[in-house]
């Protein structure tokens, strides 16, 4: 059992913290604020929840505090669009709720809270970690062989980090009044874009996404400046009778990736190692993801020394790739405003788009072809030992590496990908092939799988396999 300090208690903190007291170590969570406390990052994407069963820490997603969204307004570049999610799986919460839920759940597992306890020093000495800690107006030194990082932008300040993205800065107020959007919205603007997010609370937060040097170089105090942007917006179309509450207030957006992510026995997690572009609303999300690979990560660091270099190269290998990933998926997006509109604001947040227009795009194959066609597989696809999460620890791992894969993939469903394409029968159809994988698994899985092999171009025709045309 290792002793595990980790530092800040947002999402990325609480929920790393829970995995490693999971996991059989000793941990302490340090917060400097008191909750609950506002904070941004109210919308959370489909993938949160699913995430946080896995780290059995769901029950912060208290239905007093969680709004489920089935319509989103959206205006960008091809006018204005309901879009819908018959199936309710984005969420809007109240951080002050969600992040005290997070860290009961936390305190539920066996880690310790120390809130509010601020750090005032942090030094190591024979390959451990002495911090002193003001701990409500009193000095307190705790000792531990793992420091986790999770104290979100603030900590990733002045240390070595890679910009990613446009400069970006978040403007935003709350408003309360009896009328109020019940609609989540986003739109496009002239050099800015908007999101207005109605709060289960019963307030709606208006946020807009700016230029720093723009905004900041436009006359008149910051809330002149912030309604003089959302004049003509549609986020506040439906507030007219509604009024302000509280300060307008603005925070850094920048998206970047930290250089210093993680050593033998200290790990940066959440926005302390990787911010992404707000577009994507994934901010929590890849928070929640870096805390449980990153907790898997500490483990080996911890009980598996003599496998330290596979697992830094691992959570650097995937952070990068995360980074990289949300990068390209927001030039595109940024992209198709830019393509309508001009403006050096979007043109400057597409760049790097051409390079994701320019790559192949293919036609996805129904059921019914996938039931007719014989395939066999691409003579592009490799079998490659990489990295990977193997339950408690880092390991290696036979994955499948084609050029359409952003990157090595070894796991598929929950199923290891390389047993069940080694000595593949050509001429077969992707029916034929789930089939065959029945005393494995169920067919609706093997056909998921085998229909995701085909529209990756891992599996082609087989009378196109010469040429190499997937399919």
């Amino acid at each position: 059992m290792a002793e595990v300090c980790v530092v800040g208690a947002g999402p990325a903190g609480s929920v790393f913290a829970a995995r490693m007291a999971q996991l059989g170590h000793q941990v302490r969570l340090i917060e400097q604020a008191r909750f609950p406390r506002s904070r941004l990052g109210e919308s959370l994407s489909p993938g949160v929840e699913p995430l946080l069963k896995s780290a059995r820490l769901e029950t912060a997603l208290d239905a007093r505090g969680v709004t489920r969204v089935r319509n989103v307004w959206v205006h960008w570049a091809d006018g204005m669009r309901l879009r819908e999610d018959p199936r309710e799986q984005g969420l809007i919460v109240d951080r002050g709720a969600f992040d005290l839920g997070l860290v009961e759940g936390a305190r539920s597992h066996g880690v310790k809270v120390l809130q509010p306890a601020r750090v005032v020093d942090r030094r190591q000495y024979g390959g451990r970690w002495l911090l002193t800690l003001d701990v409500e107006e009193r000095r307190e030194t705790v000792e531990a062989d793992f420091l986790a990082e999770a104290g979100g932008r603030s900590a990733a300040s002045g240390r070595p980090r890679i910009q990613t993205g446009a400069a970006t800065l978040a403007v935003h107020a709350y408003w309360r009044g009896a009328r109020l959007p019940a609609t989540p919205r986003i739109e496009a603007g002239e050099e800015a874009w908007f999101w207005g997010v109605p709060l289960p609370n019963g307030t709606y937060n208006v946020l807009a996404f700016v230029d720093p040097k723009a905004f900041r170089g436009a006359r008149g105090a910051l809330e002149q400046r912030f309604l003089e942007r959302l004049a003509g917006s549609l986020v506040l179309e439906a507030c007219r009778e509604s009024g302000r509450i509280g300060p307008v207030q603005a925070i850094d957006a920048t998206p970047y990736l930290a250089s210093d992510c993680v050593g033998a026995n200290a790990i940066r997690l959440g926005d302390a190692a990787l911010a992404i572009d707000p577009i994507s609303s994934s901010g929590v999300q890849k928070a929640i993801q870096s805390a449980l690979s990153g907790a898997v990560v500490a483990n080996t660091l911890l009980r598996r020394p003599d496998a330290a270099d596979l697992a830094i190269l691992f959570y650097r290998a995937q952070l990068s790739d995360a980074s990289e990933r949300h990068r390209r998926w927001a030039a595109d997006h940024y992209g198709t405003v830019a393509a309508n509109r001009g403006g050096q604001f979007w043109t400057e947040r597409s760049q790097g788009r051409e390079a994701a227009e320019s790559a192949p795009t293919h036609e996805p194959i129904d059921a019914r072809a996938m039931a007719g066609m014989s395939v066999e597989l691409s003579p592009e696809a490799a079998i490659v030992e990489t990295p990977c999460l193997d339950g408690e620890f880092v390991g290696v791992a036979p994955a499948l590496r084609h050029p359409r894969l952003e990157t090595p993939v070894a796991y598929l469903g929950g199923r290891a990908l390389a047993p069940l394409l080694e000595d593949l029968p050509k001429g077969r159809t992707p029916l034929q092939i789930a089939r065959a994988w029945s005393n494995r698994m169920p067919l609706d899985s093997g056909l998921a799988i085998a229909g995701w092999l085909v529209n990756h171009g891992v599996l082609v025709r087989t009378a196109e396999s010469g040429g190499g045309r997937p399919c």
